[in-house]
């Protein structure tokens, strides 16, 4: 089903969408620089988790609105990313009250150094945009059916790319990349399993909505 005008209620349902991948991919900027614990020696970005599951709202766009609106909704994002960076080192500049005293902690919060802003912007508009090509080109071949496919088929993809280009050009040097990867992806694959009923419960309810008087 592909929208090509849009009502009333078309544009609230995908402003709410663009609203929460965008707020998704904020908070991974707010959560980039600590690393976690996996599973055994495996490690990975805490930005993971809500990193992730921006991915469900590009494809619930991508399934209702057509790729157009999910590749709008990708630049979007971009644009959140790039703003909540520039406030972010405005605030970190800013001088401190005299009696507050962390400094350092917000410094370190909320800083990204140049290498972790590259590494996120560079496998934030590959890997998005990847996923949207997937996502059609998968819909195109199997005539719109198995929307299981094409949700995790796109999603494994672009997110295994993602998270090379990402641990790559952040940490290479800094830590073994090796396990950084695997443990980042890891825990991808199991969100991109996990979201697969989350998205089908979504389609079908907004398409209920939408189609309701």
């Amino acid at each position: 089903m592909r929208i090509q005008h849009l009502t009333e209620k078309d544009i609230k349902i995908l402003i709410t969408l663009i609203s929460l991948n965008t707020a998704l991919l904020v908070a991974s900027n707010a959560a980039g620089a600590k690393m976690i614990s996996v599973f055994g020696n495996l490690a990975a970005s805490a930005t993971v988790f809500s990193y992730a599951f921006s991915f469900v709202f590009t494809d619930i766009i991508s399934e209702i609105y057509g790729k157009q609106k999910a590749s709008f909704a990708v630049k979007i994002g971009f644009l959140g990313l790039l703003i909540s960076v520039i406030f972010f080192t405005i605030s970190i500049a800013a001088p401190p009250a005299s009696f507050w005293k962390n400094q350092k902690a917000y410094e370190t919060t909320l800083q990204l150094g140049p290498r972790m802003l590259a590494g996120g912007w560079t496998s934030y508009m590959v890997s998005q945009h990847l996923d949207v090509w997937i996502f059609h080109k998968l819909k195109h071949l199997t005539n719109g059916k198995h929307l299981w496919l094409r949700n995790n088929g796109s999603t494994l993809i672009s997110q295994f790319i993602d998270t090379c280009i990402f641990i790559t050009i952040s940490f290479y040097g800094v830590f073994p990349i090796i396990p950084a990867i695997a443990g980042q992806y890891l825990i991808k694959v199991i969100i991109a399993l996990l979201d697969t009923p989350i998205v089908y419960c979504a389609v079908y309810y907004i398409k209920r909505y939408i189609q309701t008087k």
